[in-house]
């Protein structure tokens, strides 16, 4: 009997381990729709509004700054408060936030809407994959993440074709009408299933001069990238911007060291394991989402293919990445991250320079198989080196580095969108195009020769990051589980 009974609890409990990561996973899946669906608006969206190529931008940027201030805080806050109470909340601002970017009237409006849809994503990113590697036992980790990348992706996937066909028939609004079922379902899920946790008693101090000064260095540097197409590197605007930058973030780690409960652990760069992992997964994060960023426009305002159409040809990395994500975790767990995430970054590196290389008039399957092995290099390195950071860090601190994990990644995404589009309008302007020109995508096609000499020198920048995150996967350590 006593056999029986303990064979019943363990069937409940892998029962309740199953649905929590569904519930992470739903969590994953409509941030990754959200992300891919509106990339693929971007071009639709410059000429919705009439306004320019590095304006739509910050409907990207504003979304990815807001999680880099918060989204560690927010790892910190469910550690001590309950990761239950955070993470059902968090889905609640995302579908409120999506609502409400349906009703947009400007740009402005769609940019702050989107802040709002931020504050919920960085509850949602902090707090799910430290949800999910501690529902599972640690030996299945990896496989888990694994699992999370696949959901991700799913997103990811669905996005672009979601998106595209929505555009192209009722049109862009309705693409942030995918999220608001899916994301009532997990917030139901999420309070039902999960067990809320208590911080430990006297341990309750947030950081918060740490979250802001994280905030107004990313802030700072971008906008000064921002501004240089506009003025110039040696403007006063673009240097008091780079000085003031430099010196929030000399703050900010004075401040780190000093904090009582830091949201960026120092200490833990101490491991070469953790520093290895966080960046290389900020550079494959520039080099990766700068690229996402300037294919819609390649592909629709050069190419001439419609949403839909870009959609379909998109997301041959996503479905790489879905089918062999949880294979790289489950290897993760046995032969360690080192050689899955060294070979990965190298893939990334090789597939973008065969994008650097595409022409005005490449087929559609030259532009898919670089696209399909960048989605191979992200699925052998993102798992196994989630699962390796995560397991570099005492229990008590994986909410803390899960948010790390998350602000390493989006700092990479934001610094790729921005100096991605900085490079792309230089070469540009140095090719001999007006401002007005560069900032109107739809005039491009008379000067297409030029746009698509611009695109491939981009390229070729942002693979360099890659190849950095080679070397960076090449120096972890070797033992496996890590």
């Amino acid at each position: 009997m006593k056999f029986e009974r303990e064979v019943s609890e363990d069937v409940v409990d892998r029962r309740k381990s199953n649905l929590i990561l569904l519930n992470v996973c739903i969590g994953q899946a409509i941030v990754g729709l959200d992300q891919r669906a509106l990339l693929v608006a971007l071009p639709t969206l410059t000429e919705y509004f009439n306004t320019g190529f590095t304006t739509i931008r910050w409907t990207i940027l504003s979304y990815d700054l807001v999680l880099i201030g918060l989204v560690i805080t927010m790892g910190r806050l469910g550690d001590l408060f309950g990761r239950r109470r955070f993470y059902t909340a968090g889905f609640v601002l995302f579908v409120t936030g999506s609502g409400l970017c349906i009703l947009s009237q400007t740009p402005a409006q769609l940019i702050i809407f989107r802040v709002l849809q931020a504050i919920g994503g960085s509850m949602i990113s902090a707090n799910g994959r430290a949800i999910a590697s501690i529902a599972v036992p640690r030996a299945e980790r990896g496989k888990a993440l694994g699992l999370t990348s696949t959901a991700f992706h799913v997103g990811f996937l669905s996005g672009p074709t979601l998106g595209g066909f929505m555009i192209d028939t009722i049109g862009w609004r309705w693409i942030f009408s995918l999220n608001i079922p899916i994301g009532i379902w997990g917030a139901w899920l999420a309070w039902k299933l999960l067990a809320e946790t208590k911080g430990e008693k006297g341990d309750s101090s947030i950081d918060v001069a740490g979250a802001l000064l994280l905030l107004v260095t990313n802030g700072l540097l971008i906008y000064a990238v921002d501004q240089i197409p506009h003025l110039g590197w040696r403007h006063s605007i673009v240097l008091t911007s780079l000085s003031l930058a430099a010196v929030a973030c000399g703050m900010l780690v004075v401040v780190e060291r000093k904090a009582t409960t830091p949201i960026l652990l120092l200490s833990l760069f101490r491991s070469r394991l953790f520093t290895a992992g966080i960046l290389s997964l900020f550079l494959v994060a520039f080099s990766q989402v700068a690229l996402n960023f300037l294919m819609p426009f390649y592909l629709q305002n050069l190419r001439g293919f419609s949403p839909s159409q870009v959609g379909w040809i998109i997301v041959a990395d996503s479905l790489i990445i879905m089918a062999l994500a949880p294979v790289a975790g489950w290897l993760s767990d046995r032969f360690g991250s080192r050689l899955l995430c060294t070979s990965g970054c190298a893939l990334i590196a090789i597939a973008q320079l065969l994008i650097s290389t595409v022409g005005f008039d490449s087929s559609v399957l030259r532009i898919v198989i670089p696209l399909a092995i960048q989605g191979l290099g992200w699925a052998l390195f993102n798992s196994p080196n989630q699962s390796a950071i995560l397991s570099a860090v005492p229990m008590e601190r994986v909410g803390a580095a899960s948010g790390m994990v998350a602000t390493a990644a989006r700092t990479g995404g934001a610094m790729g969108v921005a100096l991605s589009a900085t490079l792309f309008s230089s070469v540009l302007t140095a090719g001999g195009m007006s401002q007005s020109q560069i900032e109107t995508p739809q005039t491009w096609g008379p000067v297409a020769g030029t746009v698509v000499g611009a695109f491939n020198h981009t390229v070729f920048i942002i693979s360099l990051f890659s190849v950095l995150a080679v070397i960076l996967s090449a120096v972890r350590n070797p033992k496996p589980g890590h």
